[in-house]
């Protein structure tokens, strides 16, 4: 089988049709979502419906969390424009969306591919970035599936764990994975890669072959620009979809 592996879409539509397409011409037969549609981008509720329509089993976000938490809980600890763009997207996103949206689980598990999937980390905090030895450590002891998939850093990353020894990080490239140990691998952002690299970002992941393949897909990044200037969106926010940063 064949799976199309995505994420941190940040209401980014243009990535994200750009990123489908290149997985449906992959002939992909299953899609995954890491999670985190909203926030950052100006097109919320046409994200989420997108995902919707093609069925992606996808997991909640911080993002997503944020947006749909009716009491507001944690906003105050976000950075001012983060907050703004969080307002926005509660004000601008149809109701019928954020409530699909909160519904979504926070892990999801396929035994039937050894593999399992969450945004941050399988750990006790759910919302950790997995770019460190103790956060890996800490994911990898609660990780049961052989591979999962998470989002959150906006990296992508492969990460691997054998019995005895202290957990690898790299960036990911396309190739077999490794054939012992668990994994754990993060197929970079749809809306806001911060590699440096500024095209959106996916994965193929054939279970057959154990093959996963890094696609990076470029689109019209100056007409998303332009509806978060119309948004009035933070200047930063605007500026680094260009930058990949």
């Amino acid at each position: 089988m064949k799976i199309g592996i995505f994420g941190d879409v940040h209401g980014n539509l243009a990535g994200l049709e750009a990123v489908l397409a290149a997985l449906q011409a992959e002939r992909c037969e299953k899609y995954l979502c890491t999670g985190d549609l909203v926030g950052y981008g100006p097109h919320p509720g046409a994200c989420i419906r997108r995902v919707r329509e093609l069925g992606a089993a996808c997991v909640l976000g911080n993002h997503d969390e944020y947006a749909t938490d009716i009491l507001g809980h944690g906003l105050e600890r976000l950075e001012p424009d983060t907050r703004q763009v969080i307002e926005w997207t509660r004000a601008n996103t149809p109701m019928e969306d954020l409530k699909w949206l909160a519904a979504l689980p926070r892990h999801l598990h396929f035994p039937e591919l050894d593999l399992e999937m969450a945004h941050g980390s399988l750990g006790h905090a759910p919302w950790a970035y997995l770019v460190n030895v103790a956060n890996l450590t800490e994911h990898f002891s609660h990780q049961k599936a052989r591979v999962c998939i998470v989002g959150h850093s906006h990296l992508p990353l492969l990460c691997h764990q054998r019995e005895g020894h202290p957990p690898t990080m790299e960036f990911l490239k396309s190739g077999v994975l490794p054939p012992d140990g668990k994994v754990v691998f993060n197929p970079g952002a749809v809306g806001q890669p911060r590699d440096r690299d500024p095209r959106a970002a996916a994965c193929v992941l054939d279970t057959a072959a154990g093959h996963l393949h890094l696609l990076r897909v470029g689109y019209d990044i100056a007409a998303v620009q332009a509806d978060m200037q119309a948004g009035h969106f933070p200047e930063r926010f605007i500026q680094r979809i260009a930058l990949g940063k």
